[in-house]
């Protein structure tokens, strides 16, 4: 499935900041993950495709952004 950055980064944006209030309280591994995902995409282009797959989200050059846990 392909979106844009300003889709994912809406997303992990809003899972950052409830991490933040406290609304959720998931391990410091994903904390790290949403916030390396945050900044990453932060300094794309907005209307850069986005790819997911094989625990992988990846731009549209084929690099990788951040690797999913698999678990």
């Amino acid at each position: 499935m392909s979106l844009d950055v300003k889709h994912y980064l809406g997303i992990y944006k809003l899972r950052m900041k409830m991490q933040k209030d406290g609304v959720t309280n998931p391990s410091l591994e994903i904390k790290e993950l949403t916030k390396t995902i945050v900044e990453k995409l932060s300094v794309l282009p907005l209307d850069e495709k986005i790819e997911l797959e094989n625990f992988k989200m990846i731009d549209s050059k084929g690099n990788i952004i951040v690797k999913f846990p698999e678990k």
